[in-house]
């Protein structure tokens, strides 16, 4: 992962703690995204809010999708309000989009709890291009129930 997307997520999970610190929750969405708005203006963060992007099916566009806010080309921001734990399913509207906006990681913020609630999305390796990671070689398998104990190494069964 690139060092300075990691610094803009860094920066961006300071910016909705603090504000989920002033603010608090139970507000509309609209609410946390105007004031995410003038923190991002203040620390001169680059972004663009309710940015559409086309899903297109065997080349042929279907419909929009909107996202809250991709920061720097690089990092998509979305905000919910509810006063139940993430689900599963805004997680993968995340990770749906981000081939779509060519971001590198996605967060997800819940402002409705009492404590805010954050997801850090990535996309899989083979949504990267990455091929699947292999066992290494020089790494022996140890067989299931046995552990390695004191100096010596014993194969002793685990109880």
């Amino acid at each position: 992962m690139n060092k300075e997307v990691n610094e803009i997520v860094y920066k961006l999970i300071g910016i909705c703690i603090e504000l989920h610190k002033v603010l608090g929750p139970g507000y509309p969405v609209e609410v946390y995204k105007k004031a995410l708005e003038i923190e991002l203006k203040e620390k001169e963060l680059a972004f663009e809010a309710d940015k559409e992007f086309t899903i297109t099916y065997k080349e042929v566009p279907v419909g929009t999708q909107k996202i809250d806010f991709l920061i720097n080309e690089s990092v998509i921001l979305e905000i919910r309000s509810m006063q139940e734990d993430l689900l599963d399913l805004e997680i993968q509207k995340v990770l749906r989009m981000l081939p779509l906006s060519g971001a590198s990681m996605g967060l997800l913020f819940n402002f409705g709890t009492l404590k805010i609630q954050y997801k850090r999305i990535l996309p899989s390796r083979a949504m990267r291009g990455e091929t699947p990671s292999v066992p290494r070689p020089d790494k022996a398998l140890r067989p299931m129930g046995y552990r390695e104990t004191g100096r010596t190494r014993e194969n002793n069964p685990i109880l």
